[in-house]
Formats: C-alpha cells, sequence, structure tokens
C-alpha cells in the first residue's frame, strides 16, 4: 500500500468513527422523541416491580445474573443498576426512558454495520438499520423501556451471525453483542441455523460463539429457575390469524384501532390485501435474487413467522383468541410488544427487494425504496401509547418524599408505576437525601 492510499484508508477509519457516535445519538433522539412528555416520565411494568426494585435490592454486579421467569435478562438489569446508581430518584422514568432508546439506537448502527454483509449500498444499510427506530407498533408499547430490550436484541441476532469480522477487534464486539443478546433473550436460540451457512468460516464464529454461551447460560437458567406463570393451550387457527394482524397489518394500518374497524366493517380481505406486497416481494426474492438474497428472505420470512408463534404459543390468553372474536373484542384488539419483531422481520423484505431490483432497474429499485419509507414515516407518531396516561414518576415520587419526610420512622414509600397496580418500594433513605 502506497502513502496516499494508506492516507485515505485512515480518513475513512476516522471518518466511520467520528461518524458513529453521531449517527447513534441521532437515532436514540429519534426515538425518544416518538414517546409523548408524559409516556417518558412514566416507569412501565418490570423497569419498576423487578428491575429498578432488585437494582436497588442488590447493590452487587451479580445481580445482573438473577433470573426472572425463568430466563436470564441481563442487559435490562444491568441498565436498570446504571440509572439507580447514578441518577437522582426523581429522574429514574426519564433516565430508563433515554437510556432505552440509547440502546435501541446502538441496536440499529450495529444493524447498519452488519448489513455490509448483504449489500455495501448506503440506502439500503441505512433502511434495514431503520427499522430497528422506525417501525409502527414500536412506540405504543416496546420503545423506551428496559423491559422490551430483549425484542431488540432478537431482533440484531441473525444480523450478527451473517457478518464476518474483518479483524480481532471487530471479532470482540461481534462476541460481546451476540453473547448480551443472548443473554437477554433465550428466543435466540431459533437461529442457531444460520450456523450452517458457510460453516467453516472462522469469521463467522466470534458473534455465533457469543450467541452459544448465552443460550447455555438461558436454558441452565430456566431449567433451575422455570417459570411460574401457566399459560392456556393455544388456538391454531388464531396464532395463524394474528401473525397477519400482527405483522402486514401492524405495518399498513399502523394503529389497532384501525385494525380493529377494518376487519369489523370488511373482514379479512384488507387483512389478506396488506400481506400481498410482502409475499410478492419474497415471491420475487425467491425465483430472481440471488443465492444471498434468497437466503435473507427466507432467514426474514420464518423470524417473523417464528418469533410470533413461539411468543403466542407460550403466553396464550383470550386476548389472543383471534379466530373466536366477538364484535365487542375487536374493539379491544392491541398491538403491543408481540407485534414489534414480526413485522421488523417483514420489512426486511422491502430493501432487499431494492437491492435486487438495481442489477436491472434502478427506478423500480427507488420506487421500492420511496414506499418503504413512507411506511416508516406514516406511524411515527403513535395515536395511542400504553404509558400515555401516566401515573407520572416524579410526582409520586414527591409524594413519596413528602411522606417520608413527615414520618422519620418510615422506612419505605410504594410509588405507583404502569400498568394497574404495579409498583416499587423505594426506601426513604434514598428520598430523604
Amino acid at each position: 500500500m502506497n502513502s496516499n492510499q494508506g492516507s485515505n484508508a485512515s480518513m475513512t477509519l476516522g471518518w466511520r468513527m467520528s461518524a458513529a457516535p453521531v449517527a447513534v445519538l441521532g437515532a436514540s433522539l429519534i426515538a425518544f422523541a416518538r414517546l409523548s412528555p408524559t409516556a417518558q416520565g412514566t416507569i412501565w411494568a418490570e423497569d419498576g416491580a423487578v428491575f429498578l426494585q432488585d437494582a436497588l435490592a442488590r447493590p452487587g454486579i451479580l445481580g445482573v445474573f438473577a433470573p426472572y421467569q425463568g430466563y436470564l435478562h441481563v442487559v435490562p438489569r444491568f441498565a436498570a443498576a446504571f440509572v439507580v446508581r447514578l441518577f437522582p430518584v426523581d429522574a429514574y422514568a426519564v433516565a430508563i426512558s433515554l437510556l432505552s432508546s440509547l440502546i435501541t439506537g446502538l441496536v440499529a448502527l450495529m444493524v447498519f454495520h452488519c448489513a455490509s454483509a448483504i449489500s455495501t449500498r448506503l440506502v439500503p444499510r441505512l433502511a434495514w438499520a431503520s427499522i430497528t427506530i422506525m417501525v409502527a407498533p414500536a412506540a405504543l408499547e416496546t420503545q423506551g423501556n428496559f423491559a422490551n430490550l430483549h425484542w431488540y436484541l432478537l431482533w440484531l441476532a441473525p444480523w450478527l451471525l451473517i457478518k464476518q469480522a474483518r479483524n480481532k477487534p471487530e471479532g470482540i464486539l461481534l462476541f460481546a453483542a451476540a453473547a448480551l443478546s443472548s443473554l437477554t433473550e433465550i428466543l435466540t436460540l431459533m437461529f442457531v441455523p444460520i450456523f450452517l451457512y458457510r460453516f467453516r468460516d472462522q469469521w463467522l464464529w466470534p458473534a455465533r460463539a457469543g450467541l452459544l454461551l448465552g443460550i447455555a447460560c438461558q436454558v441452565f437458567t430456566t431449567v433451575s429457575y422455570p417459570r411460574s406463570a401457566p399459560f392456556e393451550p393455544a388456538n391454531i387457527l388464531s396464532v395463524v390469524v394474528g401473525w397477519f394482524l400482527n405483522s402486514s397489518s401492524a405495518v399498513v394500518f399502523g394503529t389497532s384501532n384501525q385494525i380493529a374497524l377494518i376487519t369489523l366493517n370488511f373482514g379479512a380481505v384488507p387483512i389478506v390485501l396488506a400481506a400481498l406486497p410482502f409475499f410478492a416481494a419474497f415471491l420475487f426474492l425467491l425465483f430472481r435474487g440471488t443465492a444471498a438474497h434468497r437466503g435473507v428472505a427466507v432467514v426474514a420470512v420464518v423470524a417473523s413467522v417464528g418469533v410470533w408463534a413461539a411468543a403466542v404459543l407460550f403466553n396464550f390468553s383470550k386476548e389472543f383468541n383471534y379466530a373466536e372474536f366477538t364484535a365487542a373484542q375487536w374493539h379491544e384488539f392491541l398491538l403491543g410488544r408481540y407485534s414489534v419483531v414480526p413485522s421488523m422481520f417483514l420489512l426486511v423484505l422491502f430493501p432487499l427487494l431494492a437491492v435486487a431490483l438495481e442489477r436491472t432497474s434502478a427506478k423500480a429499485a427507488t420506487s421500492v425504496l420511496t414506499v418503504f419509507a413512507l411506511l416508516q414515516c406514516l406511524y411515527f407518531f403513535p395515536s395511542f401509547s400504553f404509558r400515555q396516561d401516566g401515573p407520572v414518576w416524579a410526582v409520586g415520587v414527591a409524594d413519596a418524599r413528602a411522606a417520608c419526610a413527615a414520618n422519620q420512622a418510615m422506612v419505605a414509600h410504594v410509588v405507583a408505576t404502569a400498568p394497574g397496580n404495579w409498583k416499587v418500594d423505594v426506601p426513604c433513605a434514598i428520598l430523604r437525601r
């Protein structure tokens, strides 16, 4: 390599290193902006009653490996410990929303990085990365809280597994990202069949080794501390119907209310029509794409169906029994956390289709990416959020602080979180500081 080539390589590396933090910050702020001020200031579900509560009670680092409902949740527990130690108690809710958005931004950057294994073009890689932040159902329940970070790490897992490490530092990065993903979400084990792709390629094994490490820990945990919550026998037809409702329909129609009204007024026809563009893209990629395009398309569709089926089969309840819904039940239909990853993997098909079309028609590729961008932006601001009604954490903390100040014998005070009766027992020692 001559001096000019070395200088250009150094400049390129320097640009990438400086652009990465800016990209993560920008993506994080976009994710944070999807949440209303009330949602930003409200603690959701396990974030308070499990992760914050345990972080307050367990100051040691080993607390991040504590099981909950049969699984490890290393990244949320570590993030909760970080919040408790570095932020004032009044700011816990906003800190959680910000830190969750930052982690989501990091996932988006890793997707962008790993997508170079499919295409070196900037726009398709940005499109795949944007799914992490912009997918329609995410802001309803999933974005901005620790309890649902595992879905984003599940989305990241297959991207890590297809990326070759170009050197040892990148290998360490891929190993660490895969290990953290699988130490947080047991369903990453569904991507083990990807190991068959270029099985002998040693530079694909750092991420694979990290994934296997986390999966082994998850399996040990779930055997040692099995889930306590029972689940109902699933209605298989409802699982099938539910996938259409919570993937293609979630992306095309955007809101729970819209899907419910369309189904009540027109039946299954609009739901099937919403799925047709995705099936058309999939079939085109199977028959006209390269071997790489076919492989990615199959992984994306199988992952979309598989994640939905696994989540619902192991957590089936009447709210998922769509095949037997009455009119009244359709009015209660909700997109939620189970809708996000199936939608994300299905959206992979559009940028992939654009990459395949570039070989024959740049105009067609641009059209596909334009439709994709419109779908991404159309439902950026949700009309409904599971946290839109509070309770605002800072207000609850102020009340708890006043109660602790008025009664010096009080040891702790309850601060309400969402949903329903979830709460955190905050020590008065913290509130009196």
